[in-house]
């Protein structure tokens, strides 16, 4: 492997040595994440890192949920040398660098089971109908405050709102904190401000390739944790860590380009009519791709008719609780903003499934519809009927169930994929509804 360029930029083993070298780099961790989209690592002496170029080093994938099968436990790592950055922190007083990685099987073939290899394969499906398509993101979470004990709690003395500027505030502090890191890591950042909850933060990445969009994501999540700790506070992608608080979401853009046809009505208003088709077929399969883009328990308590959360499948050029809103026009391009999925989600899953339902709108020039104007929330059920118009699932195990009827987003997870993630699934939502929840018992321990 001397170079590699999925992120849209060639980058060679030697650049990745002589960038190593020049900043002084002692370790490498050679990241990738399980089909949960947890982060996980294998971390190597700097030594090393020519043979973890070539593809050399192992781990066991057995150990990993969703990955293997006893037999098929040695994994290779196969990293991205697009993604070399440098953590803009020492460990034990050394530098260290961060390699993304893909995993191959033990003979050097792409593993079926590694999300980042779902994602580069839905990017090469769908490039019959979309090509050159650009992914922005924004991302919403919270920084609380730490207990005594040292146990994250779901407090803040942060009392801002949407925009609020409070220079003594640590949130305040450790997001800018933040946003530099990311900026040096070589990530885009559009904007960065508060949002509606007490602590709760959002940053917004430029757009980029799909691909690098999630592996933003992945970075977003790393970074803002281990600079809140710096900061006495724990950072949370967590769906709805409390009632009161309002939800934090991903809102993922696709930015489409237009072509000489779509500019015949001279209205910049207008989508491009890959756009429009997109749309369609976003709506037709979000019931499916909500169980891949909001995949926790937790994540259905944002997912109700409050601060702005979608839960219908309709669209619109301005309702800010849509599913799928058209932002105001920029530039030559077309916009399309998924507002559902949550920070929670496996981003190279999440967006492989947002990808294929749009190509697949493409390709079958499904039509969305007429826009909504208006809340969302005031659609009656004959307005809804009338309208074709259908509820988002309620729970995990209901988006489970959709998910199991769509071939589209099934075939852009792929077969084990798919069966890992739904059999962790399930059984997460099992263990769930099995457990009884303070609520129940302030309910009904006294009056029973």
């Amino acid at each position: 492997m001397h170079s590699t360029h999925t992120n849209g930029k060639a980058v060679s083993k030697r650049d990745v040595l002589r960038l190593a070298k020049e900043r002084d780099v002692r370790f490498v961790r050679l990241a990738f994440v399980d089909i949960l989209g947890i982060s996980k690592s294998v971390a190597i002496p700097v030594g090393e890192l020519e043979r973890a170029i070539e593809g050399r080093v192992t781990f066991d994938g057995g150990s990993i949920d969703g990955f293997v099968r006893g037999e098929e436990a040695d994994m290779r790592l196969l990293p991205d040398l697009a993604t070399f950055a440098v953590y803009p922190w020492t460990s034990g007083g050394h530098n260290e660098a961060r390699l993304i990685c893909n995993i191959a099987t033990p003979d050097g073939e792409p593993f079926e089971g590694c999300p980042r290899t779902a994602l580069m394969r839905a990017i090469d499906d769908a490039s019959d109908v979309a090509t050159d398509v650009l992914c922005g993101l924004e991302v919403e979470f919270y920084l609380f405050d730490v207990g005594p004990d040292g146990v994250p709690t779901t407090d803040s003395n942060d009392v801002g709102s949407y925009f609020d500027i409070n220079e003594s505030d640590r949130g305040e502090l450790a997001r800018i904190e933040i946003v530099t890191a990311l900026e040096s890591m070589g990530i885009g950042i559009a904007s960065a401000h508060h949002e509606h909850g007490a602590g709760q933060h959002e940053i917004d990445i430029k757009e980029t390739g799909l691909l690098a969009a999630a592996d933003a994501l992945i970075t977003i999540r790393t970074v803002a944790k281990h600079i809140a700790t710096r900061h006495g506070l724990h950072a949370t992608f967590m769906p709805k860590p409390a009632e009161h608080l309002a939800g934090s979401g991903v809102h993922v853009y696709f930015s489409f380009a237009r072509d000489a046809s779509d500019d015949a009505s001279g209205d910049p208003d207008d989508l491009a009519e890959n756009a429009l088709f997109a749309i369609g077929g976003l709506l037709e399969h979000a019931p499916a791709f909500t169980a891949i883009c909001n995949p926790t328990v937790n994540s259905y308590k944002r997912l109700v008719a409050a601060w702005d959360a979608p839960i219908y499948t309709v669209w619109s050029y301005r309702s800010a609780n849509s599913l799928v809103r058209v932002p105001s026009p920029e530039d030559a391009r077309s916009r399309v903003e998924v507002r559902s999925a949550d920070p929670a989600c496996n981003p190279y899953l999440a967006t492989a499934v947002l990808l294929a339902s749009a190509a697949n709108g493409i390709r079958s020039h499904t039509l969305p519809g007429d826009p909504l104007t208006g809340s969302t929330y005031e659609l009656n059920e004959r307005e809804r009927d009338r309208r074709r118009i259908r509820t988002l699932p309620k729970s995990l195990r209901q988006a489970l169930v959709e998910l199991d009827k769509d071939v589209v987003v099934r075939g852009a997870l792929g077969d084990h994929v798919f069966h890992a993630f739904r059999d962790a699934k399930v059984a997460e939502y099992e263990s769930y509804r099995r457990a009884v929840h303070p609520w129940e018992r302030e309910a009904y321990l006294r009056v029973y």
